[in-house]
C-alpha cells in the first residue's frame, strides 16, 4: 500500500481512500498502479475513483481516448476545497498548469534551481550592544531541561509490513488502555467478537477505525476493528448529537463505542462515541520560579519574504536594547526559546519556490540561521526541532537534524530534538509539534478550519493523537512505537506550520500556535491565506499566564 501511495505522491497527487481501496482490490495492484500512471494525461491534485474507472474503461473497450478532466475542472475543485479548508472564500483564483502540483517534500523533480545565477541576499548580522544596567533575572538560574519522549536516536523502521503491523498494534494497545482506564463509559468494554454474540442490552467496544463514510440516506457508518473481529457501527441521521460525534471520527484512530446490536446482529447502533479526552480535573505543573519560555516558529531563513526588520527588532529586544521597562523585564525573564520547525525555507517544497528564495543552497540557509541565533543571549537555552521545510526525512515522527547541520551551531546553548517531542522546562511539560497534520484534520472534519489551528489542537487532545490518518497529507513512518500518540498530558501544547499567532486553553492545557517570521508567499496569496507573522507568544512557567510580543508593529 505504501509503494502505491508513493507512486502517486511522487507526481504531487493524493489518492482518495475509496480509490486506494479499489486499486488494492485488483489482482496485481502494482501493475494496475503503473497502468494508471502511464495513462493519466495529467496528474491531478486528488485522484478520484471515477478518474481511475474512466481510464480502465478506455482500455477495456479499446476506444479512442476519452478527453481527460480539464485543468479548469481541477482548478474549480481546488478552489472549492481550499475555500472550505482555509475558512474563507477564495475569489478569482487563477492557477497555472505548473501550480496543479501540491506541496510534497518527497518529490525530487520539484527541486529545480533557477538556470540564471541569483545574487543571494543573506540576512544582515547586527551588532548587539551591551546595555548598561540591564541584569536579566533568567541569568541567575541554571536551565532545567528534560527530554521525555523523542524519536531521535530511536528510529528502527525499515518500511516492512511487519513495521506497519507493530505501529498500529502499539497505537491500538496504548489508546485502548487509556480509554478503558480513564473513561467510565468503557469500563465494561469487551472484544468485538464476544460483543457480537452477546445478548446485552448495551455493548461497549474499543477498536481502530477501518472505514468511515456517510450513506446515501445520510447515516454515518463506522467500521471498527480490534484483534478479534470487525463491527459495523451506524450513527442514525435522526439523532443529531450522535451524528455530530460520528462526523468527527477519522480513519485509523482508536475510539470507543457504546451501542446496541441490531436485531440480526449485523449492526451496532451507536449511542455514544467515546474519545480518550482530557480529564476536567487535569492539574498542570508549575515552576517554582517566575521564568518564561518563548515560542518562536517558522523562521524561514532563505526566503525573500523573511521579515528581517522585525527579526532584528526581536534580537534587540531579547538583548535588552529595545522596549519599555515592562517589555525589558519580560525579556530578562526568558530562560527558554522553543523553535517548533521550519527554521529555514528549504528547497523544492512548493511550486515555483525557487523564485522566492534569497538563499538557494539549503546548507547556506542553515549557516545564515546559525549566524542569527548566535545573537541570542547565552543564558537562554534554545530547543529546536525540524518541520516539513527542513532538511530531515519527510515522514513523521522526524528525528532531529544531522550532525553536519548541528555542527554549524557549535558553542551555542542549543538543544536539538525531533518532531514531535515531549520535554520539560523547569518542571513544566511541553508537547512541541510542528503541525503538518493540521491540514489532515481540517480536510477530514467538516467544522475544522485551517486558519483556526488551536481548535484543531483541541480535537487532537480529545483524540490523544497528532496524526492518525495514514495516507493523508502527512507522511508517516512505521516506527514500532507510535510517537504521534499523546500518551502524556502536557502543560503546554505548541504547534507552528500555519503561520498564525493564536493562544487558547483546553482543560488546563495552554495551546499555542507560534506565528512565523515570513510575510505572505505567492503560494499563500494564491490560497487567499493571510499569515499573522512577527509575533512571539511567551509563557510564565510559574503562573501559566501567556503574553504576546508583537514585532510587526513599531515599539
Amino acid at each position: 500500500m505504501n509503494s502505491i501511495i508513493k507512486s502517486f505522491s511522487e507526481h504531487g497527487t493524493f489518492v482518495q481512500p475509496d480509490t486506494l481501496e479499489y486499486i488494492l482490490s485488483k489482482e496485481n495492484p502494482k501493475e494496475f498502479t503503473s497502468f494508471i500512471t502511464k495513462n493519466l494525461q495529467e496528474f491531478p491534485l486528488i485522484l478520484t475513483l471515477n478518474q481511475v474507472k474512466q481510464i480502465e474503461n478506455i482500455s477495456q473497450v479499446e476506444t479512442l481516448p476519452v478527453e481527460p478532466i480539464k485543468s479548469q475542472e481541477v482548478k474549480e475543485i481546488q478552489t472549492k476545497m481550499y475555500s472550505e479548508i482555509f475558512g474563507g472564500e477564495i475569489k478569482s483564483v487563477i492557477l497555472e498548469e505548473n501550480d496543479l502540483e501540491f506541496d510534497d517534500p518527497d518529490k525530487e523533480d520539484q527541486i529545480k534551481l533557477p538556470d540564471e545565477k541569483i545574487e543571494e541576499s543573506i540576512p544582515h548580522v547586527i551588532d548587539i550592544k551591551k546595555v548598561k544596567g540591564w541584569k536579566p533575572k533568567a541569568k541567575e538560574y541554571d536551565s532545567e531541561i528534560e527530554i521525555i519522549k523523542d524519536i531521535t536516536g530511536n528510529s528502527v523502521c525499515e518500511g516492512t509490513t511487519d513495521d506497519f503491523t507493530k505501529l498500529f498494534v502499539d497505537r491500538y494497545s496504548v489508546l485502548r488502555n487509556i480509554l478503558r482506564k480513564q473513561r467510565r463509559e468503557l469500563a465494561n468494554a469487551i472484544p468485538i467478537d464476544r460483543a457480537k454474540k452477546s445478548d446485552f442490552k448495551e455493548i461497549q467496544i474499543v477498536g481502530i477505525v477501518k472505514e468511515v463514510r456517510t450513506t446515501s440516506n445520510g447515516h454515518r457508518l463506522i467500521e471498527l476493528e480490534d484483534e478479534s473481529d470487525t463491527a459495523t457501527c451506524i450513527a442514525l441521521k435522526d439523532n443529531r448529537d450522535i451524528l455530530n460525534m460520528a462526523n468527527e471520527v477519522v480513519l485509523d484512530e482508536v475510539i470507543g463505542i457504546r451501542g446496541q446490536l441490531s436485531k440480526n446482529g449485523d449492526l451496532v447502533v451507536i449511542k455514544n462515541v467515546v474519545y480518550p479526552d482530557i480529564s476536567i480535573q487535569n492539574e498542570r505543573h508549575k515552576s517554582d520560579v517566575s521564568l518564561y519560555a518563548a515560542f518562536l516558529s517558522d523562521i524561514h531563513i532563505g526566503s525573500k519574504q523573511f521579515m528581517e526588520d522585525e527579526w532584528q527588532s526581536f534580537l534587540r529586544w531579547i538583548n535588552g536594547e529595545m522596549g519599555n521597562s515592562r517589555q525589558k523585564d519580560v525579556a530578562g525573564k526568558i530562560k527558554y526559546l522553543v523553535i517548533p520547525g521550519d527554521v529555514v525555507d528549504g528547497i523544492g517544497i512548493y511550486p515555483q519556490q525557487d523564485k522566492e528564495l534569497s538563499i538557494v543552497d539549503v546548507y547556506r540557509q542553515y549557516e545564515a540561521l546559525a549566524d542569527q541565533l548566535r545573537l541570542i543571549p547565552d543564558h537562554i537555552s534554545m530547543i529546536i526541532q525540524p518541520g516539513n521545510h527542513d532538511a530531515v526525512r519527510p515522514a513523521e515522527p522526524q528525528p532531529t537534524f544531522e550532525k553536519e547541520i548541528q555542527d554549524l551551531f557549535s558553542g551555542m546553548n542549543m538543544n536539538f530534538v525531533g518532531n514531535p517531542c515531549y520535554f520539560s522546562l523547569h518542571g513544566v511539560e511541553v508537547l512541541s509539534y510542528h503541525g503538518q497534520s493540521l491540514l489532515d484534520y481540517a480536510t477530514n472534519i467538516q467544522h475544522l478550519k485551517y486558519n483556526e489551528p488551536v481548535e484543531i489542537m483541541k480535537v487532537m487532545l480529545r483524540k490523544h493523537h497528532l496524526a492518525p490518518i495514514y495516507g493523508g497529507y502527512t507522511p508517516l513512518a512505521p516506527e514500532h512505537l507510535d510517537y504521534m500518540v499523546i500518551n502524556r498530558i502536557p502543560d503546554i501544547f505548541v504547534t507552528g506550520h500555519v503561520h498564525l499567532a493564536q493562544i487558547s486553553d483546553y482543560r488546563g492545557i495552554t495551546l499555542i500556535n507560534a506565528s512565523s517570521w515570513q510575510t505572505q508567499t505567492s503560494y499563500q496569496k494564491m490560497l487567499n491565506f493571510v499569515p499573522d507573522s512577527g509575533k512571539l507568544p511567551i509563557v510564565n512557567l510559574k503562573s501559566g499566564n501567556v503574553t504576546m510580543m508583537d514585532f510587526s508593529k513599531k515599539f
